[in-house]
């Protein structure tokens, strides 16, 4: 299956890989630059990947590197990211001419992922626009439903806008198409919000914060004053002709019968042993709050029926447990045990969450590793994380668990990054993570 335009990033790498594996040796991870080894694309406009916002995504260098390694996946191969969030994963394997197939359980990142990863005709957008455009209801209908208070993160003129546009998408689009105008409306969203942009969750944009110089708060001031007056209807157009040049550039370098599934949980994900390639960064453990970074859209489209608690439940790497839910948790990585330990005697809530993302991890890990055919490779990307002040090491602990699934370590490598915050910090928790450990597994 040739490609149909020569993609400049896309060249074997295979020698630099067989390099990396003979320095290689047991307890020692080598250090690599992704960026410097496969091209400093990550800030580039590369094909789908700008199409949506969405916290903390893989630096798409990674998976660029080992899709093009012959050693693991040819063209017609299957690709399988089990938290594909966005779909960087994805949106590459089909550049490369595989399968691509994904799950996660955020119902945002499936909806970002299928509009990222789905062929459509310009003719077919553009129809759908003007059907859109020139049938805007007089009236916007009630807000959506749920446990945020919309009135609060949107201007009275944003919010009726906003209520016009979602109604005129659900009555004149469908299917495919829809999820993709649905895609482009939550990108709007992310803009006209009351919102500070500067953080990753929803925060109020607050200009009479004590710790912000006078610039930051005159810039605060101007935020507030262009998203309670944007014209709504202007940015929508215009991220809808944004994000249909990049489908069109996408098109460019992938066949129309390249697959692409995707489906809600890592830990149920159904599926044959066909799987080539694994590809993905798990959730950190708990740092991250990708339901909350969603939240706004998840209403306004209506993802979240039962409620955002319902959806973060769902989520490996949840910090949320009631009293009922305390309970003891299987020790699921003998290294982990002596931590654990010291963590629940600090705080026991944490251990909870600990203990709770490492069963879940193997969980998904299990699912995944019956997906992957004998021979197959899986590659994690992974940030550790401080917990109570602690380093919690995540990669020994996933290597540990993966070892005892039946998955063999072929190398481990470290990346430097560009310092990345955790969505959430704590006063006894806070970190940045400075690097991430890059586990290369085969199944035998």
């Amino acid at each position: 299956m040739l490609q149909r335009t020569i993609d400049p990033l896309s060249r074997p790498f295979d020698d630099e890989f067989d390099r990396l594996v003979r320095q290689y040796r047991s307890g020692h991870s080598v250090h690599v630059d992704f960026r410097a080894m496969v091209g400093n694309s990550s800030a580039a406009e590369r094909f789908t990947h700008r199409f949506h916002p969405y916290p903390a995504k893989l630096l798409l260098n990674i998976p660029l590197f080992f899709l093009n390694c012959s050693q693991f996946i040819s063209p017609g191969g299957v690709v399988y990211d089990p938290f594909c969030g966005s779909g960087t994963v994805l949106v590459e394997a089909l550049v490369r001419g595989a399968q691509a197939r994904g799950s996660d359980s955020n119902p945002m990142a499936r909806l970002i992922t299928h509009a990222k990863t789905t062929l459509l005709s310009e003719d077919t957008v553009l129809n759908a626009l003007e059907n859109i455009r020139s049938n805007l209801p007089r009236k916007p209908g009630l807000l959506p439903e749920g446990s945020i208070e919309l009135e609060r993160w949107f201007s009275p003129k944003v919010r009726l806008q906003l209520g016009r546009l979602l109604l005129a998408i659900r009555a004149y689009t469908a299917g495919e198409v829809s999820a993709f105008f649905q895609v482009c409306l939550s990108v709007v969203v992310s803009r006209v919000s009351l919102t500070d942009p500067t953080v990753p969750v929803p925060v109020m944009i607050n200009p009479k914060k004590a710790s912000l110089s006078l610039t930051q708060r005159r810039r605060r001031r101007c935020w507030l004053k262009e998203r309670s007056e944007a014209s709504v209807y202007e940015i929508f157009e215009d991220v809808v002709r944004e994000n249909l040049e990049r489908l069109k550039r996408l098109a460019e370098h992938v066949h129309h019968n390249c697959g692409v599934s995707i489906t809600d949980d890592a830990r149920t994900s159904p599926g044959r042993q066909d799987v080539d390639l694994v590809i993905s960064s798990p959730p950190y453990g708990s740092a991250q709050k990708y339901i909350r970074s969603s939240s706004l859209s998840l209403q306004w489209l209506g993802l979240a029926p039962n409620g955002l608690r319902d959806l973060e439940r769902s989520s490996i790497g949840r910090e949320h447990f009631n009293r009922a839910e305390m309970r003891e948790v299987e020790v699921v990585a003998k290294s982990s045990a002596k931590l654990l330990d010291q963590i629940g005697k600090i705080n026991p809530l944490r251990r909870q969450i600990a203990a709770t993302f490492l069963s879940e991890m193997r969980d998904a890990l299990k699912r995944t590793y019956a997906l992957v055919r004998p021979g197959g490779h899986v590659v994690l990307v992974v940030g550790n994380n401080m917990v109570c002040g602690r380093v919690f090491d995540t990669q020994r602990y996933l290597t540990e668990i993966s070892k005892d699934l039946g998955l063999d370590l072929l190398i481990r490598m470290e990346d430097r990054i560009r310092s990345r915050g955790l969505i959430t910090k704590r006063h006894s928790s806070a970190s940045v993570i400075a690097k991430e450990t890059i586990l290369v597994l085969k199944k035998s």
